[in-house]
């Protein structure tokens, strides 16, 4: 392949896909296909036919490497002129209804978007009448270029059109660099945790050092020496562990001027650290006793070393249960039950370190009153009133408001049905608003055993006129409740994440029509949720809708993405009749909103930068609840534009 400016770009990885998929007969519909990872072979083979014009076929994949640069080159006219005779599949100088509806089904299914055949001819339609000038029931090119024309932003998204076909996956822009954002972003985001866990670092230390040194001045083997030193770390660890999770405590720090210099919100995050590290601490400590065993005859069953055995046993089963792959399975429970073996744990290290009743003890003890405390609390008892299923996978559940029961929006709290499971206590956010006095609701994603027999029980047992008692323990606040304080805010949610944010936007929208209610800070809320297949927007669209109708003030802003959609393939005819039928008012035919649904993962350095640069707004805060990956994309972009990240972690 010659050098050309465009060598870097995805086509050289498209040209050897090509390379290695053409045939003897030059470049096909189906090496067109795998390159450019298309599912549809018609639409690979309306894609040759349009970029290879009379000539057919090409011959090599250098020869549709060359045509691609020129069609990405050429003025808009012509990109325009590409795009009509991709769907003019009789290639006779007409674009006709059959002809964008088969080309509608097909932009569908690259999409996965399910859409009715109400939708489709919905869809023809509004092309049909924005386009067809002479009402003669077919579209020239003259008319398709018009039709564009009349809308300067469609204009500019499909005259990209062909390129962004042609470049799957291309990179997005370089973006202007704030002066110093990148730097303000980093520290508003990770010096106060950096500095904790520095401080953290020079503790294990010094006590590790301390503690070999003087064993060493006692004449202690090096074994005993590395022994101790790893048991001074493993008591300091051991102690912390449970700092984390002292919930209501937690939940007071975060309302006070500590909670600007305590990493309250990676709380969850600091306490599986700390578990791992506690677990390779007493791994470290064990193996180093067991070599000096074996270096010696020390009788390895002295009591001294038997409830080490069972100190690095419960240490193990718990590390285990807690991996990935178990809290994400439907296997939940083995993640709780693991836990439990805590009490083991600790209850043995203060046997087996006579220097642990030091650190533990405060700690620990505070943890047992905050226990007794939460199972006072948990004594109090409510019912389900409804459950609500959802094509998406969502169970909802509503709970009759016990009459003491107090929160802040984007709270959560912990749930025990006695007639799913005896002994289990699951945690999940509030989505109902404080403002509703007599219902808690809780959205309920089915991803293990007992949600799914949630899902299948409940509603059963409720027709059978038995309402099912429930337990709560709560509620424990967490990073979205800060929302409302803050001027400028943006909301990230990806898929089931949104529940932090579905009280919060319920919270506004009462307070629009009740005086008696205090006014929140927050002057705008840009709510950016993400979501893989339009049915999993089912369960919050009502809300939305709501808000869009009675948000005179403007006080909130909605921007919705199914990223099974292929942005290399937004800008098609597929986004014109979408766009035309939003702007006739018929609402998005994903959500049924007014804002539109984007297809695709968004551009959150482009997206963010739109919203830092709002002329009468103060540079927002950023609130997210989603996966970790995703957070990791937006993390990036906050710390870019120096803008302050504060995520909920699930």
């Amino acid at each position: 392949m010659p050098h050309t400016t465009h060598s870097r770009t995805p086509l050289l990885t498209i040209y050897e896909v090509l390379r290695r998929s053409v045939g003897s007969d030059g470049v096909d519909g189906r090496a067109v296909q795998k390159a450019l990872g298309l599912r549809s072979l018609y639409l690979a083979e309306r894609l040759l036919a349009a970029l290879s014009g009379t000539q057919r076929r090409f011959r090599t994949p250098q020869e549709f490497i060359e045509a691609a640069q020129e069609l990405m080159a050429a003025p808009p006219h012509e990109k325009l002129e590409f795009l009509f005779r991709l769907h003019d599949a009789d290639d006779d100088g007409w674009i006709r209804p059959r002809e964008l509806e088969r080309m509608f089904h097909l932009s569908a299914a690259e999409h996965e978007l399910m859409l009715t055949d109400a939708e489709f001819d919905q869809l023809v339609q509004a092309v049909m009448e924005a386009g067809d000038g002479d009402r003669d029931g077919r579209i020239d090119v003259h008319e398709f270029v018009t039709m564009i024309g009349s809308q300067p932003e469609m204009y500019r998204r499909l005259s990209d059109y062909g390129v962004s076909l042609l470049m799957p996956g291309a990179r997005a822009r370089r973006r202007n660099q704030l002066p110093g954002a990148n730097f303000r972003g980093w520290v508003r985001n990770e010096v106060v945790l950096a500095l904790w866990v520095i401080a953290y670092g020079l503790a294990c230390t010094f006590l590790f050092a301390d503690a070999m040194l003087s064993h060493r001045a006692l004449g202690a083997h090096l074994y005993i020496q590395i022994a101790r030193g790893f048991g001074a770390c493993l008591n300091f660890n051991a102690a912390l562990l449970v700092v984390p999770m002292l919930r209501q405590t937690l939940t007071r720090v975060r309302l006070s001027v500590l909670g600007r210099i305590v990493p309250v919100d990676d709380a969850v995050m600091l306490h599986g650290r700390l578990g791992e590290l506690t677990c390779a601490f007493g791994v470290a400590h064990s193996a180093a006793h067991i070599l000096n065993i074996l270096r010696t005859s020390v009788n390895p069953w002295l009591p001294s070393y038997l409830s080490g055995y069972i100190l690095l046993t419960s240490m193990l089963v718990i590390w285990i249960g807690s991996r990935e792959v178990v809290r994400r399975s439907r296997r939940f429970e083995l993640f709780y039950l693991s836990h439990l073996t805590y009490f083991v744990m600790i209850a043995v290290l203060f046997v087996h370190s006579k220097q642990f009743w030091m650190w533990g003890a405060l700690p620990w003890s505070w943890f047992l009153v905050e226990r007794t405390l939460r199972s006072r609390r948990r004594r109090e008892r409510t019912h389900l009133l409804a459950a609500t299923l959802y094509n998406c996978g969502v169970t909802r559940l509503d709970l009759a408001r016990p009459w003491s029961f107090a929160y802040k929006p984007g709270d959560y709290v912990f749930l025990r049905l006695p007639q799913i499971a005896r002994h289990e206590w699951h945690p999940f956010t509030l989505t109902s608003a404080p403002e509703q006095p007599e219902v808690l609701s809780v959205h309920i994603r089915t991803v293990g055993d007992w949600t799914r027999t949630v899902r299948e029980r409940m509603p059963a047992l409720l027709r059978h006129g038995d309402a099912p008692r429930v337990q709560i323990d709560g509620p424990y606040g967490t990073p979205s409740r800060h929302i409302l304080d803050v001027p400028h805010a943006v909301a990230i949610a990806g898929g089931i994440g949104v529940t932090p944010f579905a009280p919060i936007m319920k919270s506004l929208l009462l307070r629009q029509f009740d005086d008696t209610l205090s006014r929140p800070q927050l002057k705008k809320l840009r709510f950016v949720w993400l979501n893989r297949d339009q049915r999993a927007f089912e369960w919050f669209r009502d809300l939305l809708e709501r808000l869009e109708r009675a948000d005179t003030r403007k006080l909130l802003e909605i921007h919705t993405f199914m990223t099974s959609g292929r942005s290399e393939l937004a800008g098609g005819m597929l986004d014109f009749a979408r766009y035309v039928l939003h702007m006739r008012a018929r609402g998005d035919l994903i959500t049924g909103l007014q804002s539109q649904t984007s297809l695709g993962y968004p551009d959150f350095d482009r997206l963010l930068e739109a919203f830092y640069r709002s002329p009468t707004l103060p540079p927002p805060e950023v609130f997210f609840c989603g996966p970790a990956r995703l957070e990791r994309v937006v993390a990036k972009s906050c710390r870019r534009l120096g803008l302050r990240l504060r995520c909920e972690r699930f």
